[in-house]
């Protein structure tokens, strides 16, 4: 059986390098996933129906996150560094609101529910692999 091959032969630059890009990364899949959570999809009988898909998105994707990160550090609190970007910007995005007077995340359960599926998708690499 083939087992991959895991490098280990980087620099504490590259690491950290990797770890910032990984950060800005959340910071931007936050960003999208809040501003596209209100998707509604209009059916061909003139009917409205929410489309959060967002919320999978986030779950899925800082799974892929902490994974990425975790190849760049054995330390789990390090490699959750891309999470922590991502719950800082959704909190300051919820409330934010005191500062521009615009609210971007909506008082709901979608919103919740964002929250509740970022935050597991980027823990549950962690927990597993313990």
């Amino acid at each position: 059986m083939n087992r991959p091959i895991i490098r280990t032969d980087f620099s504490r630059g590259e690491a950290v390098g990797g770890l910032v890009w990984l950060s800005v990364a959340a910071a931007i899949s936050v960003l999208l996933e809040v501003v596209y959570l209100g998707t509604w999809i209009t059916l061909p009988d003139g009917a409205r129906l929410a489309v959060p898909y967002t919320i999978p998105v986030a779950f899925l994707f800082n799974i892929v996150l902490t994974r990425t990160a975790r190849l760049w550090t054995p330390n789990s609190l390090v490699a959750l560094i891309p999470l922590y970007v991502w719950t800082g910007g959704f909190l300051l995005l919820m409330f934010g609101v005191v500062l521009t007077g615009d609210q971007l995340v909506a008082s709901s359960i979608r919103s919740v529910g964002l929250l509740v599926a970022g935050l597991a998708g980027g823990v549950w690499p962690v927990l597993r692999a313990k």
